[in-house]
């Protein structure tokens, strides 16, 4: 098996191939279901992992989300996609330890399958809890974590559910993989609901569950333990946590949406 959480595995690759390769599915792919997901196209985005696939340099050009920072620790790639894109913005950066990015940079990170290679790591779900915490710090207050995995939605939703480190809402849903469509990839929407006020966190509760475009999931995730859901559903597509809650406002905010959501199937 390739030694994938090796960064000596990755300099080799980028070393011998020449040809991009977009892991899983390509933006053209996924963009019906991720432009919903991502309305307002000025806002600050941060691709983690981002490598030699075409995804970045896609979102950028016929996505039209020209705010966008890439960053990946291999030297090697990164040098290649800058002397590829120059127009574009990339960064050598170990994305375990963010160093030379502030809190609350970011209104926008998009993981795709970066955290697959995380789980390869020894260790590797303590590190994937470190990227999640990381990723989470970046983040500004009410912005958007996408992860697209190999993993199911619930192995996902554990990084962000069961991390005390992060304060999140979440969604899931599968996509079809572009290659294969008998074979599904979780897509995995966190809202960051620390640094907001009640009122902010209700108004970001309120996109929760979402409605996803051209999802494939059909089968409630089990919820995490030790964390609030609604306890329904927006439809068969969509599944809603809501975790992290640090206060009694909080708490009582979770409490009356899971009432709301109960009066309404009712």
């Amino acid at each position: 098996m390739p030694e994938y959480g090796s960064k000596d595995y990755w300099d080799n690759r980028y070393s011998r191939v020449d040809a991009p390769f977009d892991w899983m599915t390509s933006y053209h792919h996924l963009a019906s279901t991720l432009e919903p997901l991502l309305p307002d196209k000025d806002k600050r985005i941060l691709i983690v992992g981002c490598g030699d696939a075409p995804f970045s340099a896609d979102l950028f050009h016929v996505g039209g989300y020209g705010n966008q920072v890439n960053a990946d620790y291999s030297e090697v790639v990164i040098d290649k996609q800058r002397q590829l894109w120059p127009e574009i913005d990339w960064r050598v950066m170990d994305c375990l330890d963010m160093n030379q990015i502030e809190d609350n940079s970011f209104d926008v990170v998009i993981d795709k399958s970066l955290i697959d290679t995380i789980m390869c790591y020894q260790n590797g779900f303590d590190t994937t809890m470190r990227l999640y915490s990381e990723l989470h710090r970046v983040l500004k207050p009410g912005g958007r974590l996408i992860t697209i995995s190999l993993h199911t939605e619930k192995e996902v939703l554990t990084f962000g559910c069961s991390n005390p480190q992060c304060s999140f809402i979440a969604s899931s849903c599968s996509v079809s993989s572009e290659r294969d469509p008998r074979v599904y990839h979780a897509l995995c929407v966190f809202d960051k609901t620390s640094g907001l006020d009640v009122i902010a966190k209700s108004d970001l509760s309120a996109d929760h569950p979402i409605k996803f475009i051209n999802s494939v999931s059909r089968q409630k995730s089990p919820q995490p333990e030790n964390f609030l859901s609604s306890g329904c559903e927006a439809d068969d597509e969509s599944i809603g946590y809501y975790f992290g809650f640090g206060s009694e406002d909080d708490l009582l905010l979770a409490f009356g949406k899971a009432l709301e959501d109960t009066l309404d199937v009712a």
